[in-house]
């Protein structure tokens, strides 16, 4: 099972997005690591504000830890991790057709543990990096508080 790149980087309520979490989830941005359910939230929101009109594209994935699978997920067994890539399209800033990927791993309870987002071109990623700045500059992590 995966989740739905929508979902996770939803514009809303960092508290919704938070219930999709495992409490020690990492995210790995372009720019940095983050750790801990209240700070990927609190992310997720951020650039959720940032990318608009995501829409996935595909989505390959498969069950285990080892990353091993098939696309569509064949094979899948329920109570196991799941590894899924997702691509999408999406606005950022000047750029109105940007290309993201989300890796994403999820634990045998459907939270995310781990996740990783990459974006291109380069132009739509500085301009995301620029954006998201600027917005935990005015709303910083709840760990820099």
């Amino acid at each position: 099972m995966s989740l739905d790149v929508r979902d996770v980087l939803a514009p809303g309520a960092p508290g919704q997005t938070r219930l999709l979490l495992a409490r020690d989830v990492v995210f790995h941005s372009p720019v940095a690591d983050y750790g801990g359910r209240d700070d990927v939230a609190h992310l997720f929101t951020k650039i959720g504000q940032c990318l608009r009109g995501v829409e996935p594209l595909r989505e390959f994935s498969g069950p285990g830890a080892d990353g091993e699978g098939r696309e569509g997920g064949e094979g899948e067994k329920r109570g196991q991790e799941h590894h899924s890539v997702t691509t999408f399209t999406c606005s950022v800033g000047e750029e109105s057709a940007a290309y993201g990927v989300f890796v994403q791993q999820v634990d045998a309870q459907g939270q995310l543990t781990e996740a990783t987002l990459l974006l291109r071109p380069l132009g739509a990623l500085k301009a995301a990096v620029s954006q998201l700045r600027e917005a935990l500059s005015a709303d910083p992590l709840p760990s820099r508080r």
